[in-house]
């Protein structure tokens, strides 16, 4: 699409692309913040939002339905919801954003909120009878539907996802087993030492763990799949759930000129997009420096992180240039599975400074028996684990989070300078 001169509307308007969590908080925000203009929203399923955390959390499990999960709206949010519609192309010139419906939507600030989309290999054959992903409400419900009659389930993909997943496959009585490249389960999210501790667990609870491995090929069967290894070994399914990973949703803004969608959209300390006026992003998809920890750009793919995400997106839309706070954030997310609560508050690199108190010393089951792991690096205490040990989290986190703030003091002059480079290329 060629840019064209944007006419500007007779009322503001501001356009959020995107309902999940960051983008249903941005309008909320702009309502909350006193914006009196038009709030849009572009939502690319027909369902009202909703939660997507629920999908393994909620309704894999049975506890809940597709109705139960929605998301709730602030009472008196004035918002002209457009379900069903993908956002196609962006013309920042312009100020228009193209649905895949034809419609052009102008806007006088947007705020990308699209999340992120699972990543699954080229010829895997995901949507066909007992072949799953697992992202939306609706792959939910047709996973759960098909677990009923499955005897043996394989999850390719130890992550969080994954083994919410096969916690529910084994609550229910069903083999279950996980491949996975890595040699414990959860280790980016847990670090290495808990990860291994709930790995451990895992075998206790029957899961075959088939770690340190990859598929090689996908075979249908006369009922189910047969899965090759790189190892040679075979497993046969009724039903495979792949949670391979996922990837920013940012592919209708391949080409746009001035922005950087390389990971997620880059962002400058403010979650302002750079090299396109009046636009912000929130959520999985922004890549923003995280002056917290450090002023290297990151994404951060959490519930919370796009709740805060979302609110401070929209109020440094509505600030503009006047604004100066820079958005810094504490990441943290909880799952509870295998009869553990796990809690994460706070950054975990394996090279960080790790100090273990163990509940109940001397366990062989030790993340059942209770375990708090804390995180240490350059700015002091940066990230806590806890299994199964939530009085102490609580209290530790709380500390962690009081601290929370900027710490990296030359960022923001150093960042600028990645803005103009940005904007040059």
């Amino acid at each position: 699409m060629s840019p064209r001169t944007a006419v500007r509307p007779a009322r503001q308007r501001a356009v959020v692309v995107g309902a999940g969590r960051a983008g249903v908080a941005a309008a909320e925000e702009l309502r909350v913040a006193g914006f009196t203009g038009e709030v849009v929203v572009l939502h690319d399923e027909p369902t009202p939002p909703y939660d997507r955390p629920a999908c393994a959390k909620g309704i894999l499990g049975g506890r809940q339905r597709p109705a139960d999960v929605s998301l709730p709206i602030a009472p008196g949010v004035d918002v002209d919801w457009r379900l069903g519609r993908r956002a196609a192309y962006l013309d920042p010139a312009a100020k228009v954003v193209t649905a895949d419906t034809g419609e052009e939507i102008e806007y006088d600030g947007l705020v990308l909120a699209t999340g992120a989309r699972p990543v699954v290999p080229a010829g895997w054959p995901v949507g066909q009878p007992g072949f799953h992903v697992l992202y939306t409400v609706a792959d939910a419900w047709r996973l759960r539907a098909e677990l009923r009659s499955a005897s043996v389930v394989v999850v390719v993909g130890a992550g969080l996802t994954g083994c919410e997943v096969a916690s529910v496959v084994r609550s229910e009585g069903r083999s279950c087993v996980v491949v996975d490249p890595s040699d414990r389960v959860m280790g980016r999210q847990l670090g290495s030492m808990t990860a291994a501790h709930v790995t451990d667990e895992l075998w206790r609870q029957g899961v075959d763990l088939r770690l340190g491995r990859r598929v090689t090929a996908v075979e249908p069967l006369r009922r189910g799949w047969l899965l090759s290894l790189d190892d040679g070994a075979q497993v046969r399914a009724d039903v495979v759930v792949a949670t391979v990973g996922e990837r920013p949703d940012t592919t209708w803004l391949r080409g746009v000129p001035g922005l950087d969608a390389s990971d997620g959209v880059l962002c400058d300390e403010r979650l302002r997009v750079v090299g396109a006026p009046d636009v912000v992003a929130a959520g999985t998809v922004a890549r923003w420096p995280n002056l917290q920890y450090s002023a290297e750009p990151v994404r951060v793919g959490q519930w919370i992180t796009a709740w805060e995400h979302g609110r401070a997106a929209a109020r440094s839309l509505l600030e503009g240039d006047s604004g100066t706070r820079c958005v810094t954030h504490v990441p943290r997310f909880w799952s509870a599975q295998f009869g553990l609560q796990i809690q994460v508050c706070g950054v975990v690199p394996d090279d960080s400074e790790v100090r273990v108190t163990y509940l109940r010393p001397g366990r062989r089951d030790v993340a059942r028996s209770g375990l708090l792991v804390g995180h240490y690096g350059r700015t002091g205490l940066e990230g806590i684990v806890a299994v199964n040990a939530t009085r102490a989290f609580t209290s530790m986190a709380r500390g962690l989070l009081a601290t929370a703030g900027p710490s990296v003091p030359a960022a923001q002059s150093g960042h600028r300078a990645l803005r103009k480079l940005a904007v040059a290329g």
